[in-house]
């Protein structure tokens, strides 16, 4: 299986050092709050992947980022959070998740004929592509569970989406820019059980949909879904740390119009947009408690 050479020299030591940066910064937390970075680390494969800006009455198509863009191989996944537990039963986690995408293609012909995104034309020609959808995201879930070994919540979790997605032809001449940073409501649901001493299972959804214009920020049409479901089989490796091996599906898209065209676009004349990405990673990770 092809693995992508981008971000290849991202290994596991800067991971762990992360986590150890992460865990100095609370070295002693006070009584009744309990503090746990977390990292991970491993590849994330794109299982769909579609995407459109400007209308299709324009000449504009659906492009395929798995067939046409490069991205049907594997690509180096890390994600960095902390978790903050106040009076054991209410969790505050700040999570960062980088996921940027890069590659080298040639847009081979597809049904019409065309390669056409917001109104240039990268027929057969040799593109590199930055497919850019980092976020942050704060969450808050309440636990049902009155037992330390178990997790049993729901809450909320605000998310900010830092999106950039560039195509540009390899000589320099053509290039289409897709760019905006705005506010995504999710709803949480998680449920975590130490069976043993040393193995348990951590089941964690962030998910959400929406069709009405206020979650675009304006009056113009939208329809937005986000997902980020995943299960996780863990067990400690030293007093207060526990290892874990993950299995996560992140996804989403978005269909209607931009509400910012002028500022996001690079003519700004193609406001509609089409977005539907569906992937799945494995990682490794450790954890401080």
């Amino acid at each position: 299986m092809k693995t992508s050479a981008y971000s290849g020299r991202r290994g596991l030591l800067p991971a762990l050092g992360s986590l150890l940066l992460l865990a100095a910064l609370f070295p002693l937390p006070a009584a009744g709050i309990q503090i746990s970075p977390r990292v991970e680390q491993g590849y994330i494969g794109v299982l769909s992947h579609v995407y459109r800006v400007g209308s299709t009455a324009n000449g504009n198509v659906d492009f395929n980022f798995l067939t046409q863009g490069g991205q049907d191989i594997l690509f180096p996944y890390q994600r960095y959070s902390v978790d903050v537990v106040l009076a054991g039963q209410h969790r505050v986690t700040a999570l960062y998740q980088p996921l940027t995408l890069n590659t080298r293609s040639v847009a081979a012909r597809n049904g019409t004929g065309a390669v056409k995104i917001d109104g240039v034309d990268f027929l057969n020609l040799p593109i590199d592509i930055t497919y850019g959808f980092d976020f942050w995201r704060l969450s808050y879930l309440y636990d049902f569970a009155r037992d330390p070994t178990t997790v049993l919540g729901v809450g909320l979790s605000l998310q900010i989406r830092n999106a950039s997605i560039v195509f540009t032809s390899v000589d320099g001449s053509l290039r289409v820019v897709q760019q905006n940073i705005g506010p995504v409501p999710i709803l949480k649901v998680r449920a975590a059980r130490w069976f043993t001493r040393s193995f348990g299972l951590d089941f964690e959804v962030d998910g959400f949909y929406a069709s009405s214009a206020f979650f675009n920020g304006s009056a113009k049409p939208f329809e937005g879904w986000i997902w980020d479901a995943s299960i996780s089989a863990k067990t400690r490796v030293l007093p207060g740390s526990a290892a874990f091996l993950t299995v996560r599906s992140i996804g989403g898209g978005a269909s209607g119009s931009n509400a910012y065209p002028g500022l996001s676009s690079t003519k700004g004349t193609n406001p509609e947009t089409y977005n539907a990405l569906a992937t799945l990673a494995v990682t490794l990770g450790l954890s401080i408690e």
